[in-house]
C-alpha cells in the first residue's frame, strides 16, 4: 500500500474543510429568488392591500391585519437612524420577498400562515419594493413608478 508524504497527509482535513465550504456555498444559492432592485412601490401598496393587508398591519396602506406579523413593528429597529445604513432598504426589500416566495405556512401558533404562491415574479418585487419604503413610516406616500 502506497503512502502519502507525511506533507500531503496533513492537508486532507483542510481540504474536507474547502470542500465543506464550497458544498455550504452551493446549497445557500439554491432555491434563492434574488436581490429586489426594481419594483413599483404604488402598485405595490394596492397589491398589498389587497392580498397582505387582511393578515398584516402596516400603517401607511391603512391595514390593521392581526394574524400576521405587524410590518411596522417588525422593522422599526431597522430603520431608526441609530441602526439604519445605506443598505437598509435593500435588506428588508430581499427578506420580504424571500418571505413571500417561501412562506411560514405553519407557525405553530394556531393561526394559519402565509398562503402560499399569494404572489410571484414582478408583483411579489412591487410589494418587496413598497414594504421595504413604507414600513415603519406611517406618513409613506408612493405615486406611480416611484
Amino acid at each position: 500500500m502506497r503512502r502519502w508524504p507525511r506533507s500531503a497527509r496533513s492537508f486532507r482535513p483542510l481540504r474536507r474543510f474547502v470542500l465543506l465550504g464550497v458544498l455550504a456555498a452551493v446549497a445557500a444559492g439554491c432555491g434563492a429568488v434574488g436581490r429586489v432592485t426594481s419594483g413599483d412601490p404604488a402598485t405595490g401598496k394596492t397589491l398589498f392591500v389587497s392580498k397582505c393587508g387582511a393578515c398584516h398591519t402596516l400603517a401607511a396602506a391603512g391595514t390593521k391585519g392581526t394574524i400576521g406579523p405587524n410590518l411596522d413593528n417588525a422593522f422599526r429597529a431597522d430603520k431608526s437612524p441609530s441602526f439604519s445604513s445605506s443598505g437598509t432598504e435593500q435588506t428588508i426589500r430581499d427578506v420580504v420577498r424571500g418571505q413571500i416566495a417561501y412562506p411560514e405556512t405553519d407557525p405553530g401558533t394556531g393561526h394559519p400562515g402565509m398562503t402560499p404562491n399569494l404572489l410571484h415574479g414582478q408583483q411579489a418585487r412591487d410589494v418587496a419594493m413598497y414594504v421595504a419604503k413604507c414600513a415603519a413610516v406611517p406618513t409613506c406616500t408612493v405615486s406611480a413608478g416611484g
